[in-house]
């Protein structure tokens, strides 16, 4: 392992042979062109990177958050962890097979219509998405806050924590019956009315509903705000429970 974090380095170009983790966040660095072919980790944020186009077959995970990537259109074909929050991606359209972690937040991506079946978290908030209608069924995990999604109407069965904050969505009426936890708040909600069996925590506050009167049994965490009919009495009735 090589760690060369937090330095003013501006190129790595005669790295050995036989690395297999690097960590150079933090840096100066405008290119990585001469990677080890053995390398398994990169930690690359946090430097002024503009493409990533010569990575090694051998590359599982990948961090290259808070650079000035545009496109990743190379990726290895054993990578299952890539985190590239923070850059100026506009598109992913050539995602490997065998990733199951994509953290790709504060990009400027508009759909993401091509996503592998072993996904299984996504994490997609703050950029310019519109709709999340092709999604993995192996899926666990989703945060898409701060989009322009106006539905979530194909969510996969196996979904098990959404966070869908700051949207436009007028509805959430075909949630998977394996939820447990929700988070929409601030969007254009008005009614809840089909809330999974197995649902603990749900935080819609900030929205357009005037009654919560089907929440389930197993809730043990709720925050809505002033604006749901009777509140008082509803919490009153929660508390209880």
């Amino acid at each position: 392992m090589l760690d060369c974090s937090f330095n003013k380095i501006t190129s790595l170009d005669n790295l050995p042979n036989l690395l297999i983790e690097l960590d150079c966040e933090n840096n100066q660095i405008t290119t990585l062109d001469c990677l080890s072919s053995s390398l398994n980790k990169l930690y690359c944020g946090s430097n002024q990177i503009t493409s990533l186009d010569f990575l090694p077959n051998s590359l599982n995970k990948l961090y290259c958050g808070s650079n000035k990537i545009t496109s990743l259109n190379c990726l290895p074909s054993s990578l299952n962890k890539l985190y590239c929050h923070k850059n100026q991606i506009t598109s992913l359209d050539c995602l490997p097979s065998s990733l199951n972690v994509l953290s790709c937040c504060g990009n400027q991506i508009t759909s993401l219509d091509c996503l592998p079946s072993s996904l299984i978290k996504l994490y997609c908030s703050y950029n310019k998405i519109t709709s999340l209608d092709c999604l993995p069924n192996s899926l666990i995990k989703l945060n898409c806050d701060n989009n322009h999604i106006t539905s979530l109407d194909c969510l996969p069965s196996s979904l098990n924590k959404l966070f869908c904050n700051y949207n436009q969505i007028t509805s959430l009426d075909c949630l998977p019956n394996l939820l447990i936890e929700l988070n929409c708040r601030f969007n254009q909600i008005t009614s809840l009315n089909c809330l999974p069996n197995l649902l603990i925590e749900l935080n819609c506050c900030f929205n357009q509903i005037t009654s919560l009167d089907c929440l389930p049994n197993s809730l043990i965490e709720l925050y809505c705000d002033t604006t749901v009919k009777d509140y008082d009495k509803l919490m009153e009735k929660y508390n209880k429970n």
